[in-house]
């Protein structure tokens, strides 16, 4: 009887370490892509079975865009919000990407939000603005 609970237990262990590999493997392999698509976005094991999504730690400053500029794309985050059924955007910081675009991230009580921004020209007002997103992270 002893052996059969030692047994139950060391598979019970077993499964768990597999379920763990699991889940790990499952955030290598989308943290590969992400990487791969030049997101700023990771996964992280919240636990042996769910992943959640995080905001890499990145340099932050002011955006690059002149004033004008930056208005614009605030105001292209806010329609989009809007579209959201979020009323207020408000910008908490900028973090910067090596490539040169930019993370928008807004004040929010409960989960991240965040907009990727990219200028043909940051210093042109009249500039081309590419905003991807939301996506919503874990904090």
């Amino acid at each position: 009887m002893k052996y059969a609970i030692l047994l139950i237990t060391f598979l019970g262990v077993l499964a768990g370490c597999e379920d763990t590999s699991s889940i790990s493997n499952a955030v290598a392999s989308a943290n590969s892509k992400m990487e791969a698509q030049g997101s700023p976005f990771r996964y992280a094991a919240q636990d042996s079975e769910h992943m959640v999504l995080t905001l890499m730690p990145l340099p932050t400053g002011p955006t690059r865009a002149v004033p004008p500029l930056a208005k614009k794309t605030l105001e292209a985050i806010t329609t989009a919000e809007n579209r959201k059924g979020r009323s207020v955007a408000n910008l908490q910081e900028v973090r910067y990407l090596q490539d040169g675009r930019e993370v928008w991230v807004l004040q929010s009580l409960s989960s991240g939000i965040a907009y990727v921004v990219a200028f043909a020209n940051p210093s042109q007002a009249d500039s081309s603005i590419r905003v991807t997103g939301p996506t919503v992270y874990a904090k």
